[in-house]
């Protein structure tokens, strides 16, 4: 079981927190909150990360491993969700995988209208330490999701690598 809430635990679904409505252009009508505070993770600001992390711990269950979505640049590791993922490895028994899945190509930032074919998280993601992931149940984060793709692909890669179920969860979900 990776999340303890029974219903939470729907590895076919990618799991969000709240929407996110992006900040284009200088204005969105809708852009509240929670937008706000999705920025300030992806900005990797301590306030948000705490929050998130203050959430998410006891939710997820323990022997459970880490794995977050790579950048689109592969010599981007870090952010906030990275950090939200090692806080909770070292509250807990829980498993750090967050070096499992590597990006070892460029690509197009998606917020900047990067194409989100699921093909090209596929071409440019490897999964390296399997043993981290190897047989084991997985959670994989990410911060904000669109399409879903790059957790789709990441889930094929990480199962396909040996993991026994994958879990996604991202953040916020981009609505309109």
């Amino acid at each position: 079981m990776i999340m303890k809430n029974l219903e939470f635990n729907q590895p076919e679904l990618i799991l969000t927190a709240v929407s996110y409505h992006p900040y284009r252009g200088g204005s969105n009508p809708n852009f509240d909150d929670n937008s706000r505070f999705l920025l300030d993770l992806k900005n990797d600001k301590d306030i948000a990360i705490d929050k998130i992390y203050n959430w998410l711990e006891p939710l997820v269950d323990l022997n459970v491993s880490l794995a977050v979505v790579p950048s689109h640049d592969p010599n981007k590791v870090g952010g906030g969700v990275y950090r939200i993922a090692k806080k909770l490895v070292s509250s807990s028994k829980r498993i750090d995988a967050t070096s499992c899945l590597k990006r070892h190509t460029i690509i197009q930032k998606l917020a900047h209208g990067g194409p989100r074919s699921i093909d090209i998280h596929r071409n440019s993601i490897n999964v390296i330490d399997r043993e981290l992931i190897m047989d084991k149940e997985v959670l994989l984060l990410d911060d904000i999701t669109t399409s879903g793709n790059s957790l789709y692909a990441c889930r094929e890669l990480l199962l396909r690598a040996g993991a026994r179920e994958v879990q996604c969860l991202a953040f916020g979900r981009t609505e309109g």
